[in-house]
């Protein structure tokens, strides 16, 4: 366990503030675990893991289904991280079905999601292929549909040395705007944007889109959007009815109205046009 949370404090996927919650989250499970004597990470099986989640709060009363979908992403990560270190585990949690959380069509991702996710990126193929489905996250995360993640080129990055901020060029839906680079995907765009140069790519070179494709158009969005639906695939979310590729970009629009950021400004970083469809985007019942 100590293995696995140190790993979370140095590789920079988590917020601080969702590193303190899946901490909180998994010390809980250990200490269960060891009340009931299991002492190894390999002895852990699906019965185990289903009494945690579905255990009772420290009230007493049932937990409500988004903690229990909390449980079980806490619980996922920590399983994905042991196979990083190199244990012989599997992951008992992939058979646990739980109830959408939402009856949305893309509910925002929560925060160990996101992390979850940002994670997943690194499965499947290795090298280039891998690094550009994280760049293709990376821009989901500053509010980028898949049809902008598709057409956005090297010159529409503030600064290759330090990236933070990106042009996107909006849609027959959204306006165009400037969408801000989580740390963890300026950490990718900046790597890809070196192995860009590294090639002899010039300003207009796409960011991440390689395919045939007109970019923005239905082929070159359709890839993207596979790109993403890989990832949450990848992260055992995609049999989640309310979880969607847009679900990240919500997430990104939930994040900042969380943080604060009144509802007209949220609707302008998304480029959505009215308050409503900005609402309705990051599950805000506002009215």
């Amino acid at each position: 366990m100590t293995a696995a949370l140190l790993l979370w404090q140095a590789e920079g996927e988590f917020s601080d503030q969702t590193l303190v919650r899946t901490t909180e989250t998994v010390r809980r499970f250990a200490n269960r675990l060891a009340v009931t004597k299991v002492r190894r990470a390999e002895d852990i099986t699906a019965a185990d893991c289903v009494a945690f989640i579905d255990a009772v709060t420290k009230h007493g009363t049932p937990p409500e289904l988004t903690t229990r979908h909390a449980r079980r992403v806490a619980v996922r990560m920590l399983f994905r991280t042991w196979r990083d270190i190199g244990y012989a585990v599997g992951d008992p949690t992939l058979d646990l079905d739980l109830p959408p959380r939402t009856g949305r069509a893309a509910r925002p991702l929560t925060g160990p999601e996101v992390t979850l996710c940002r994670a997943a990126t690194r499965l499947g193929q290795a090298g280039g292929t891998s690094l550009q489905r994280a760049v293709c996250w990376a821009l989901a995360e500053a509010t980028a549909i898949t049809s902008e993640i598709s057409a956005i080129r090297v010159c529409d990055i503030d600064n290759p040395a330090d990236p933070r901020w990106v042009e996107l060029p909006g849609t027959r839906r959204t306006d165009p705007r400037v969408g801000e680079l989580s740390d963890w995907g300026a950490v990718m765009v900046k790597r890809q944007l070196e192995l860009l140069s590294a090639g002899g790519a010039s300003a207009t070179t796409l960011l991440t889109y390689r395919g045939k494709g007109t970019p923005g158009q239905a082929t070159a969005q359709a890839s993207i959007s596979n790109a993403i639906a890989a990832v949450l695939d990848s992260a055992g979310l995609a049999d989640q009815s309310d979880v969607r590729p847009g679900s990240v970009r919500n997430w990104a629009g939930r994040r900042l109205f969380d943080q604060g950021m009144p509802l007209e400004r949220v609707a302008r970083r998304m480029g959505a046009r009215t308050l409503d469809t900005c609402a309705e985007d990051i599950a805000l019942d506002w009215r």
